[in-house]
């Protein structure tokens, strides 16, 4: 394999692992997939968008990806931002999120590109106190592992794990995501 068709990519232990740069296409395309899909279940689980739709949604959340070669961590976060958001708009009665074309746009301010900084908040809070938000942590690992394995036993550990941790919530968007992601709808 020539050093132009591979890519260095570290692992969680810091150990270099050499990928080809199609597998980390496709990787992307998955973790965009996942993303589209985790989004969908949060916001708009019960609305009905076309094919042509969802391309769109998907192309503006690869978006969210550019300049950022780290797409596991950037998939996390991503995961994480849109945990913050579902919590916001569910504190109060009123708050909504828009359609996922504008919600989605990496220039609408209002949108999922405002929940950045409420991520970069909550790791500042972490440093401190280290199971600050962990729920959100948790669910974006559950959704990054099951994808790497597609292993029911993944399904459960996490299951579980954000049960222990009473984040009713988030399990409802962990089964939902994976519903849609099983079955495509």
């Amino acid at each position: 394999m020539s050093t132009n068709a591979t890519a260095v990519k570290l692992h969680e232990k810091n150990q270099a692992k050499i990928i080809p740069i199609n597998a980390q296409v496709k990787e992307k395309k998955m973790l965009i997939e996942m993303a589209w899909l985790t989004a969908k279940s949060a916001f708009w689980n019960n609305e009905q968008f076309s094919e042509k739709e969802e391309q769109q949604f998907r192309k503006l959340i690869s978006a969210h990806f550019e300049g950022n070669p780290n797409y596991r961590q950037q998939f996390k976060d991503i995961i994480e931002r849109i945990c913050l958001a579902k919590r916001y708009v569910s504190r109060s009665f009123g708050r909504y999120i828009p359609k996922p074309i504008d919600w989605l746009n990496i220039h609408f301010k209002y949108g999922f590109a405002g929940t950045a900084k409420w991520l970069d908040e909550v790791k500042e809070q972490r440093k401190s106190v280290p199971h600050y938000n962990k729920g959100t942590a948790t669910l974006a690992e559950g959704m990054l592992k099951f994808l790497d394995t597609c292993d029911n036993y993944v399904v459960r550990r996490y299951y579980l794990r954000l049960q222990e941790q009473k984040q009713f919530d988030l399990l409802q968007i962990f089964s939902n995501t994976l519903f849609n992601y099983q079955y495509q709808i």
